[in-house]
């Protein structure tokens, strides 16, 4: 994500960062402490996500807001300030968040899950360099070398993301499946934060960080990146040989993957 961070204290910005970077690693930042010296890095630069200070020298955040959604409508502003009485004024505004300070990481959180505006992904040049291999077992290439993962599950993750061929799942549903034999709910999700945050790290460390897209806390996988047999097969479902062969394994690791049999 390519985030900017606008506020007149130092460590503000330094706190936001190194929690949003907790949160989702992997982005790119830009820093302001006035409306003018934000709205130069907004003019100049590709912008997700704005976090914005109220009151600041000079402009008010709000009025960066409205300045900021004139040149780049697409940017999802967060409001993050210590006064709450210009909420309602913010939500006309359509922000994206408005999170009092002092913030917790779930503030954070909870705003990124839930942007108003999808995010671009910057696949241009990475289109189609991931390939998947979902008949026999599942294995994920990235430039036709295995992804290593530092987890085991954040295979399977992405595994069932692929599985629904671009289609949102949420955290509640990606939990009922890579964790079949627990029965803690909360146990799962906080588990299932360690996975993603593990996921994102390697996918930014190999600079594919555009294959996993999330909105308003669900999932999914970006398949304009994806060379995958399961989508070639989907695409021709006339070529019996095929149909036959794979109908013989599936993702033969995991065990959810029988349901999706049915489609072959």
């Amino acid at each position: 994500m390519k985030i900017l961070i606008a506020d007149d204290e130092k460590f503000i910005r330094e706190e936001l960062k190194s929690t949003i970077e907790r949160i989702h690693p992997g982005n790119s930042y830009h820093f302001a402490k006035n409306f003018d010296t934000a709205l130069e890095e907004a003019k100049n630069n590709e912008i997700d996500i704005a976090f914005l200070d109220i009151r600041m020298p000079g402009k008010t955040g709000l009025e960066l807001a409205r300045a900021i959604r004139i040149i780049k409508p697409d940017v999802n502003i967060i409001i993050v300030t210590a006064y709450a009485d210009y909420a309602l004024e913010a939500l006309r505004l359509y922000v994206s968040g408005y999170i009092l300070k002092p913030f917790r990481d779930k503030d954070i959180e909870d705003a990124l899950d839930n942007l108003r505006k999808p995010l671009s992904s910057p696949t241009t040049h990475l289109k189609k360099s991931i390939r998947a291999q979902c008949f026999g077992n599942f294995e994920l290439f990235f430039n036709n070398k295995p992804i290593t993962f530092s987890r085991q599950k954040e295979k399977e993750m992405l595994a069932y993301l692929i599985c629904l061929n671009g289609s949102s799942a949420s955290r509640g549903e990606i939990c009922a499946y890579l964790f079949e034999d627990e029965d803690s709910e909360e146990k799962n999700n906080n588990y299932l934060k360690k996975i993603i945050y593990s996921l994102r790290k390697d996918l930014s460390r190999l600079g594919i960080e555009g294959l996993l897209t999330h909105s308003r806390n669900s999932y999914s996988v970006n398949t304009e990146m994806i060379e995958c047999d399961y989508y070639a097969y989907l695409s021709d479902r006339n070529r019996t040989n095929d149909r036959e062969r794979f109908r013989e394994g599936f993702m033969n690791q995991y065990s959810w993957a029988e349901m999706f049999k049915c489609t072959l």
